[in-house]
C-alpha cells in the first residue's frame, strides 16, 4: 500500500529537469505552484497506484523505481503494455474525461509525485511550456506503443527477448551489471511469451556465454554474440 510522506516541492525536486515543469522559470514556479497540492507517495513492490476503469483524478510522475502499466481482460488475462522508469509521466486520461485505461502497479520500491488533474489543468491553460511538455510526453508514449506493436507482431520469440535485454542494458558496456527488476513471468507478459520460453532462452544464452545472472541482476557479456544468435537481419 502506498503512503503519502509529504507535499511535493517543485523548486527543489531532484527530477524537475525531466518533468513537465522543466521549462518553467523559478519566478513562475514560485507564483503558480505555491498552491499546487502535489503529494509524494512511497510505494512497496506490487502496490497498486490506480486500477483500470477507476475515475481519473490525478496524474503522476515517477521519481524513483519502476512501474508497470497493465491491461486486463474480463477473464483475468493480463498484458503489460509499458514499463515506466524514472521521470516518466502517467495517468493523464482525465484530461480527455476518461477513466484510467490501464492498471498502474509498482515493480520495485518507488517514489511517485501525485498531481491533481484539476489544478494541473488550470496551470496548463496558463503556461504553454507545460502544454508543450505534456504533448511531447504523449507523442513519446504513442511512439513507444507503436514500437511495442511491431515487437509483438513482427518479431520471433528470441528476437523479442534479445531486444528487451539489449534495451534494458542500453548505455552500459559489456560486463556491466544491472538490476533486472522484472520476473520471468513479467517479461513474458510484456513480450507475449510464456514463462517457459523466457526461461529456456535465458538458460541457453547463459550456457553460450552471452549473459550472466546473479541475485536478480543481469550482465550482457557478449552483446555481439547475442545479436548474431537471436536477431536476424539486424532486427534487434
Amino acid at each position: 500500500m502506498s503512503h503519502i510522506i509529504g507535499k511535493g516541492h517543485c523548486l527543489t525536486c531532484p527530477i524537475r529537469y525531466r518533468s513537465i515543469f522543466a521549462n518553467l522559470s523559478e519566478e513562475t514556479l514560485k507564483s503558480e505552484i505555491k498552491d499546487f497540492h502535489t503529494s509524494i507517495l512511497t510505494c512497496r513492490s506490487n502496490d497498486i497506484i490506480y486500477e483500470q476503469g477507476e475515475p481519473s483524478k490525478y496524474a503522476y510522475t515517477l521519481r524513483n523505481g519502476l512501474v508497470k502499466l497493465t491491461k486486463s481482460l474480463p477473464d483475468g488475462r493480463t498484458q503489460i503494455v509499458r514499463i515506466l522508469k524514472k521521470g516518466d509521466l502517467f495517468g493523464f486520461d482525465g484530461f480527455a474525461k476518461e477513466d484510467y485505461n490501464h492498471n498502474a502497479i509498482t515493480i520495485s520500491q518507488s517514489e511517485i509525485c501525485r498531481l491533481p488533474l484539476s489544478s494541473l489543468g488550470l496551470l496548463r491553460s496558463k503556461n504553454t511550456e507545460i502544454d508543450t511538455a505534456m504533448m511531447t510526453s504523449w507523442i513519446k508514449n504513442i511512439r513507444e506503443a507503436e514500437d511495442m506493436l511491431l515487437e509483438l507482431g513482427a518479431k520471433k520469440a528470441p528476437e523479442k527477448l534479445a531486444s528487451f535485454l539489449l534495451k534494458w542494458c542500453e548505455g552500459l558496456d559489456d560486463r556491466d551489471w544491472i538490476k533486472l527488476e522484472l520476473s520471468r513471468s513479467e517479461i513474458g507478459d510484456l513480450l507475449g511469451l510464456t514463462i517457459e520460453t523466457v526461461s529456456r532462452f535465458l538458460s541457453d544464452w547463459r550456457r553460450l556465454g552471452f549473459i550472466e545472472e546473479l541475485k536478480g541482476s543481469i550482465i550482457i557479456v557478449d552483446s555481439k554474440g547475442l545479436k548474431e544468435k537471436a536477431c536476424s537481419s539486424g532486427s534487434c
